[in-house]
């Protein structure tokens, strides 16, 4: 067993990181079986609706020590994503997408490095702000009026998800323990799984675009009205707090198959897109679409165990500190 399982470590939020790490592998695999499969599409909205809402409030719960995010925010998310961006774009040129060539726009995946790198090095002064957690929501939902953003820097995401990330930093483990001692919460919690169904169903069966569900372009982008948009919005963060409760009720402090993934998410989410990209390339031609729906799961399970396996940690670990210490030979402090 390759899990992490050192004295009093509690593997509560090592599981729900593991569901939720599946869940972006998976929801990335489908990315273009959903275009022609409705199937695909509904899960492809269901697990929209919610995982990066929980991953980034799971991601702002651990950044409680403002110091040292902010002394490692750029070793630990910026290096990263200025890496990978460009070897994203190398990858890009040599196929001649060269219109697909943005440094400055995160490709793909890599847009959540780059917001946990504004979050990490602004939090320290941004919680100084009074009501802050409010004005979060204001900006947040209000930031699709500002065309001039959308993909670029990734601002429009560093916007709408902020919220998320800054309640995830004001919760504590008593809120938590608070939470998981309300009476009938499992019950509660499968009601939201249901309405999440029913909102998925309704969500395809009605043409809604499944790109509202990224935050990452302006309302005007969109052909349904205004309102709509700003209604739909709303119920996407109370859409997202309500899974913060699903996650945080269902989840147990046991350690499970799945418990080493969320203890190895950051390797995972970094390399996953190299090996989701030739899995979905490899089933565009199977014509038989169950088939493929089981293949692209399969494949990002497997994906999931090849990139948890302690090797590829510590080779990512050894590799980028190699490179960190040519770029910043005289750095001091500690990403770990």
């Amino acid at each position: 067993m390759s899990t992490i399982t050192k004295p009093n470590r509690e593997f509560l939020f090592d599981n729900i990181r593991g569901v939720l790490i599946l869940l972006v592998v998976l929801g990335h695999a489908l990315e273009y079986f959903r275009l022609e499969n409705k199937v695909g599409e509904f899960l492809y909205v269901f697990i929209y609706l919610f995982h990066m809402p929980v991953f980034i409030f799971i991601s702002g719960y651990f950044s409680k020590n403002l110091e040292k995010g902010r002394r490692t925010a750029v070793e630990m998310f910026l290096v990263p994503y200025l890496l990978l961006n460009l070897f994203l774009s190398v990858i890009m040129l040599a196929i001649g997408k060269t219109q697909e060539i943005l440094i400055l726009s995160p490709g793909w995946t890599l847009w959540y490095l780059y917001c946990m790198f504004i979050w990490r090095l602004m939090l320290s002064d941004l919680v100084k702000i009074r009501y802050v957690l409010l004005l979060s929501f204001i900006v947040g939902i209000f930031s699709g009026f500002l065309t001039e953003f959308g993909t670029y820097m990734a601002l429009a995401r560093t916007l709408g998800f902020f919220p998320f990330f800054l309640a995830g930093y004001y919760a504590n483990s008593q809120l938590i323990k608070n939470l998981r001692r309300i009476h009938y919460s499992k019950l509660i919690s499968v009601g939201i799984i249901i309405f999440a169904i029913a909102t998925a169903f309704f969500w395809i069966s009605h043409d809604i675009p499944p790109e509202l569900l990224w935050r990452d372009r302006a309302f005007n982008s969109f052909t349904i009205p205004l309102l709509q948009n700003l209604l739909t919005i709303i119920f996407l963060y109370g859409m997202g707090f309500a899974f913060v409760f699903v996650f945080i009720t269902l989840a147990n402090n046991k350690l499970h198959w799945f418990t080493a993934w969320g203890q190895r998410t950051l390797a995972i989410y970094l390399l996953h897109i190299y090996l989701v990209a030739p899995l979905v390339q490899g089933t565009e031609y199977i014509e038989n679409p169950v088939l493929q729906l089981l293949i692209l799961i399969g494949g990002s399970l497997l994906i999931l165990y090849l990139l948890s396996r302690p090797k590829v940690t510590t080779t990512l670990q050894k590799t980028m500190a190699r490179i960190l210490h040519a770029i910043m030979p005289d750095r001091t402090g500690d990403s770990s």
